[in-house]
């Protein structure tokens, strides 16, 4: 059995479709906001690691030229955390890079 064969949602009684439900969630602009939000945090998240990871520096030595703790470096890198504008800025910084800002 492939994959494709192994994974049919009409294979499997338990299991349901979310895009529907995905898409009636969106409806809600509370839910639609805190979804956004996620994504950002993720996008930053991404960016920082990659960035840090191409430097190939540790998250402590990145928090001391950010002038903060290695914990706060963690914490955004697995986006726990909602990070402000003055902190990615040094964080930024630090790794040499620009931010780039759209809205839209």
């Amino acid at each position: 059995m492939n994959d494709e064969q192994k994974y049919r949602l009409d294979d499997h009684p338990n299991l349901m479709d979310a895009e529907p439900y995905f898409q009636e969630r969106m409806k809600d602009p509370e839910f639609r906001q805190a979804y956004e939000e996620e994504g950002l945090k993720l996008k930053i998240a991404q960016a920082v690691y990659e960035k840090r990871k191409l430097l190939k520096i540790s998250q402590a030595k990145l928090a001391e030229k950010a002038k903060t703790t290695q914990r706060m470096i963690s914490r955004i890198e697995h986006a726990n955390m909602s990070v402000g504008v003055d902190l990615l800025q040094r964080v930024v910084n630090a790794l040499g890079a620009k931010i780039s800002l759209t809205i839209e």
